[in-house]
């Protein structure tokens, strides 16, 4: 019996103790904020219309938003929702004023390798959710990205989830960059015909 319980007590250490490929998280700063809101020259049926094409599965197969990443880990496709197919959306689109927008996921999975969040290896893998706000402004719409519930995958630990014992990512909560939020904007921008849009800001290698 003592035999068991010393086992099953090393069997924890062990368990907590035990991580692999964690490394202090740099951030690079950028050299000024990229654009969060962006006015676009349509009417905001026009662009809710259209985002809905830009943001399709098909769509983003053929031309994905932050790429395409040799990282078999990481999603291609950002997964659109709306007020009338809300799932993990349900408390964004609670409120009336947001009945035209769109939300975009990824099932909690990194979709890009951050350039602001960099461990020993260089940028960690990047997680975050979106919001994008449309609201008409006369015969434009302005389109507000939204960053929720941003982290990086900092590594794995040992533990015990629904399928037995493993690894498992470690997260780590992060701030907002711009960058991810500045992308989709030019992504929407680029389907909806507008070419001077500039290039993100990132940080210096």
């Amino acid at each position: 019996m003592i035999a068991r319980l010393t086992a099953f007590i090393a069997v924890v250490i062990f368990a907590v103790s035990c991580s692999k490929g964690v490394s202090p998280v740099k951030t690079r700063s950028l050299s000024r904020p990229n654009p969060t809101v962006y006015s676009f020259p349509l009417p905001l049926e026009q662009v809710r219309t259209r985002a809905w094409q830009a943001f399709s599965i098909e769509h983003q197969a053929a031309d994905p938003i932050f790429g395409r990443s040799p990282n078999l880990h990481f999603q291609s496709t950002l997964f659109a929702e709306c007020s009338t197919n809300a799932v993990f959306s349900e408390a964004v689109f609670r409120d009336p004023g947001n009945t035209n927008d769109i939300y975009l996921h990824t099932f909690h999975t990194p979709f890009a390798a951050s350039s602001v969040y960099c461990g020993r290896a260089g940028g960690l893998p990047f997680i975050a959710a979106f919001h994008l706000h449309l609201a008409a402004a006369g015969s434009n719409t302005f389109v507000t990205v939204t960053a929720l519930d941003a982290e990086v995958v900092n590594g794995e630990k040992f533990g015990f989830g629904s399928c037995g014992p493993g690894y498992g990512w470690i997260y780590e909560k992060v701030k907002p960059t711009t960058v991810e939020e500045y992308s989709i904007l030019r992504y929407l921008g680029h389907y909806l015909g507008i070419t001077d849009m500039p290039e993100a800001t990132v940080p210096a290698q």
